[in-house]
């Protein structure tokens, strides 16, 4: 029998979706996700849906075939009748933004190939209210701006996270029964979100009382709701005109500066606050200051009161 909490947050969080529309649940083995799976089967009957389980073999370690076939026995004990393991190569070199960055990328890749060529129309993601707290302490620590406390969306784009306001203890308690594989990665203190799942967030529910996960998550809620309209006053309001940008608030004119960057060709990943001060230095400090290198390639100037982005050569 399905859980009532996790039934009703599938049946929310899938209710644009119409009968005969393909879903997939991105299957790590683990209890959240194969929770996820098993809720999703059970929701998916109920609208007409297809489910696809999607099994990401990282090749990280000799026994990640291993995890990924495990994985594939679970999916197809649970009655899943499409169960599709894709090997990925996880890309390591400079730039890529760590291990775990790195693997998420190839793991998107893979995912949303694999919708685009087989009429997946969504991306199951099985987050929980405590990833979500985890996420919102890590950009802290960071010193991230609004965007990234906001943290993940329950949907977004491609990816729905339908347990993303619910509980990890009680996500897992629902797959009990079940042997489920636990990646050796997420018990590594080397990764910092390992540290902050074991030990930060404990000490802090033990230091300031229970309810921490809550607190965050409900404040990533709301910086997303501020985000959001920060960034659409930016859309509104792009211009690569010194004097029009002079004008905006500086929270919507480093948004403004920051996209028309991206927009340009500068690498997204790379792109920090300090360049996009630097660039705001252009608008707001400017004494003659020459051109800025800045992430991808890119160059930026100001000149005849426009600021100018190029590609190595000004054009």
């Amino acid at each position: 029998m399905i859980d009532l909490t996790l039934r009703s947050a599938l049946l929310t969080n899938l209710a644009d979706l119409e009968p005969g529309d393909r879903i997939a649940v991105g299957l790590s083995g683990g209890a959240d996700s194969v929770a996820l799976l098993r809720a999703a089967l059970h929701v998916g009957q109920e609208l007409s849906l297809g489910v696809t389980a999607l099994v990401i073999n990282h090749q990280l370690q000799d026994s990640s075939h291993d995890a990924a076939t495990q994985a594939v026995v679970v999916a197809t004990a649970l009655g899943c009748q499409s169960v599709v393991m894709i090997p990925v190569d996880v890309q390591r070199g400079p730039g890529s933004g760590g291990l775990e960055s790195a693997a998420r990328n190839a793991r998107r890749s893979a995912f949303e190939f694999f919708a685009v060529n087989n009429h997946i129309k969504a991306v199951l993601l099985g987050h929980t209210r405590d990833d979500q707290a985890e996420t919102v302490l890590l950009g802290l620590a960071r010193g991230s701006g609004a965007r990234s406390l906001s943290g993940m969306r329950t949907v977004d784009g491609l990816y729905r996270r339908p347990f993303l306001a619910i509980s990890r203890e009680l996500v897992r308690s629902t797959v009990n029964d079940l042997d489920v594989y636990e990646d050796p990665h997420n018990s590594e203190s080397r990764f910092s979100r390992v540290r902050v799942r074991e030990s930060t967030l404990p000490t802090l529910e033990s230091d300031l009382g229970p309810g921490i996960a809550e607190a965050l998550a409900r404040t990533a809620d709301m910086l997303r709701d501020d985000a959001d309209a920060l960034d659409s006053l930016a859309r509104s309001s792009s211009s690569e005109v010194v004097e029009d940008l002079v004008a905006l608030l500086p929270a919507i004119r480093h948004r403004v500066l920051r996209q028309l960057a991206i927009d340009n060709g500068a690498n997204q990943n790379d792109l920090t606050r300090e360049h996009v001060l630097l660039i705001d230095g252009l608008v707001t400090g400017w004494h003659g200051q020459g051109p800025l290198n800045l992430p991808g390639s890119l160059n930026c100037e100001r000149h005849n009161g426009k600021l100018l982005f190029y590609k190595k050569h000004k054009e």
